[in-house]
């Protein structure tokens, strides 16, 4: 069954947190960890689509490609440990404005913050570069993110 996706959209303005040391900025050469990260994070949730390891990579190149739109690498944040991906927040340009490409947490690192620091992240780097709002899209009975998005100020969008 398939079931719908909401779109939100959130103001920026200036953030104030404290940055943890193992959070880098995105790069091409993540392709592979954040593939392997999409399948975990998403098994068994509603957002599992049962993609193998190929079509997780291909998707996650068609990100970094530009394919939905021109990747933000300077915006876009993983958090690392242990040299171990847990958490990255990537962020693209679609239809002239930031969106939030993929967010994810592996399924040992959730309920830590580690979505919402990356999201931070984000936010702080694209107010730096003047950017005035943010927006994703997120399925809808997905709880644990929607709850994640309306606490940290995402609303339904106006267009929809």
């Amino acid at each position: 069954m398939s079931r719908g996706r909401l779109k939100l959209t959130l103001p920026l303005a200036p953030q104030v947190f404290e940055r943890s040391a193992d959070i880098r900025t995105a790069t091409v050469a993540d392709r592979q960890p954040l593939a392997e990260l999409l399948i975990a994070a998403y098994a068994g949730t509603v957002d599992d689509g049962g993609e193998t390891s190929e079509e997780a990579l291909a998707e996650i190149d068609r990100t970094l490609a530009d394919a939905y739109g021109p990747f933000l690498a300077p915006c876009s944040f993983v958090v690392e440990r242990d040299g171990t991906l847990l958490a990255p927040s990537l962020i693209t340009r679609w239809q002239e404005a930031p969106l939030v490409a993929f967010v994810m947490v592996a399924p040992h690192a959730q309920r830590q913050g580690l979505a919402e620091q990356t999201l931070r992240c984000s936010m702080a780097a694209l107010w730096e570069q003047g950017e005035t709002t943010l927006t994703l899209f997120v399925t809808d009975g997905n709880t644990p993110a929607q709850r994640l998005y309306a606490r940290m100020g995402f609303r339904p969008a106006d267009d929809e």
